[in-house]
């Protein structure tokens, strides 16, 4: 991404993320079960169980507890996209820094907008796999017991877009407009 510090990237890329998505949540929890405070405390099942599927009022205890989860967990997947960005910047750079010193040109490594969206596509499919599929249960977001697929899908891609959108941020003026 930028040339600052893969924590700060982490930071940025997921907060965006884990606004978006929250925005998502609160959007169809508020559509499917007439409180946008549901799927949120659906996410803290890691600490009370199950019975945070069934807490429909705001609360410090569930409401506060869930978004701080999600917000951290959006920080790990911002982290991962973070690397990913500067993995695939460093691997188009290689052939560029030779042709470059053939010609004397100058070369640029940046990343195009199509590459920035398919890390964050790349990035929310995996995390999509991973939340939904390969963890157990008990480490699943949870918001899916509150949500139906298609609102889940909508937080997928409103956490892919806000990694995405921060991507791009932080890449300015270095963002290769192709």
């Amino acid at each position: 991404m930028s040339k600052t510090s893969v924590w700060r990237d982490a930071v940025t890329s997921g907060s965006a993320a884990s606004a978006l998505s929250l925005i998502a949540l609160m959007l169809g929890g508020r559509r499917e079960n007439a409180s946008a405070a549901a799927p949120i405390n659906a996410v803290s099942h890691w600490l009370h169980g199950p019975r945070a599927y069934r807490v429909d009022r705001t609360t410090l205890a569930h409401t506060a507890l869930g978004a701080a989860v999600h917000h951290a967990s959006a920080i790990f997947w911002g982290a991962l996209y973070a690397l990913l960005l500067r993995q695939m910047a460093a691997s188009r750079s290689r052939p560029e820094k030779k042709r470059a010193a053939r010609t004397a040109g100058a070369s640029s490594s940046a990343l195009s907008v199509p590459e920035v969206v398919a890390g964050a596509a790349v990035v929310t499919a995996v995390a999509a796999l991973t939340d939904l599929r390969l963890v157990p249960p008990r480490l699943s977001p949870g918001f899916e017991n509150r949500l139906s697929s298609t609102a889940v899908t909508a937080v997928y891609l409103a956490f892919g877009a806000g990694l995405a959108l921060a991507g791009m941020a932080a890449l300015g003026p270095a963002l290769r407009r192709r």
